[in-house]
């Protein structure tokens, strides 16, 4: 599932200090709202944050059937159908984080961002995925697809810098260790553009992520942030992930742009 963005380049993975211990997936706030505890309800009910609850249905899906809709708000699997809203949706969030990033955005790099071609590349990813693990989730408000949220088996699962309060491998003491690479799961892509922001779709799409990632049998969990990008941030450190104490740059038009990695167990 490779999705093109922008001339970009990877490279250059640096380690951080480890800011704190590992995180766990558990009670959390949501960074959409914070009234809305969709995430920790979700995995109260899996025994991930406490033990069973009682209310069948959360986060615009029933545990049972994660991806079931209700009311107006829902999480389903992609469609080919959605992929030019996917498009659209994925240069509106990137041209917004890039600016976090680099504040003024460069023009040449504005007008790079095709969402015809992102869209052409998330309708690849749906319909000719490289594995049943690759997966792709719409957020919709009605009928209306307000956002997305993809995930794969990681190709580089990163090595957790170990924290106060973690043992010799960066795990949360007590916590299991990931195993092997297949077990660790890389979330590619969660957006939600700003006019849909604060109403919990990203927190159905992350919730539904987790039920699917823990399905595969995955243990752990990462994602790469752009460093200054502090609405997504704080939406990850709200959801119970931590640094990993890990970066990377990105070569953006001659501009450097540093992302970290985020990472929390299952």
């Amino acid at each position: 599932m490779a999705v093109t963005t922008v001339a970009a380049r990877h490279g250059d993975a640096r380690r951080l200090p480890a800011t704190r211990p590992a995180a766990s997936l558990g009670g959390v706030t949501s960074a959409d709202d914070a009234h809305d505890d969709l995430l920790g309800r979700l995995l109260a009910e899996s025994g991930g944050a406490g033990g069973p609850g009682n209310d069948p249905a959360h986060a615009g899906h029933a545990h049972s059937d994660p991806l079931r809709p209700t009311a107006d708000h829902s999480v389903r699997p992609a469609l080919p159908e959605d992929a030019e809203a996917l498009g659209d949706i994925h240069a509106r969030t990137l041209r917004a984080t890039l600016t976090a990033a680099v504040g003024e955005l460069d023009p040449a790099v504005g007008a790079s961002i095709d969402a015809a071609a992102l869209g052409a590349a998330w309708r690849g990813a749906i319909t000719t995925p490289p594995s049943p693990r690759h997966r792709v989730l719409t957020a919709c408000a009605g009928a209306q697809v307000v956002g997305f949220a993809a995930f794969a088996p990681a190709e580089t699962a990163v090595e957790v810098e170990a924290g106060p309060g973690d043992d010799d491998e960066g795990h949360p003491a007590g916590a299991p260790s990931p195993g092997p690479a297949r077990a660790v799961a890389e979330i590619l892509a969660l957006e939600v553009p700003a006019a849909h922001a604060r109403r919990g779709h990203g927190s159905r799409l992350l919730a539904a992520c987790v039920d699917l990632l823990r399905e595969q049998g995955a243990t752990r969990v990462q994602a790469w942030a752009v460093q200054d990008d502090e609405s997504r941030t704080r939406f990850l450190s709200q959801a119970g992930f931590a640094p990993a104490g890990v970066r990377r740059t990105l070569d953006v038009a001659g501009t450097p742009v540093t992302e970290i990695c985020w990472y929390a167990e299952l």
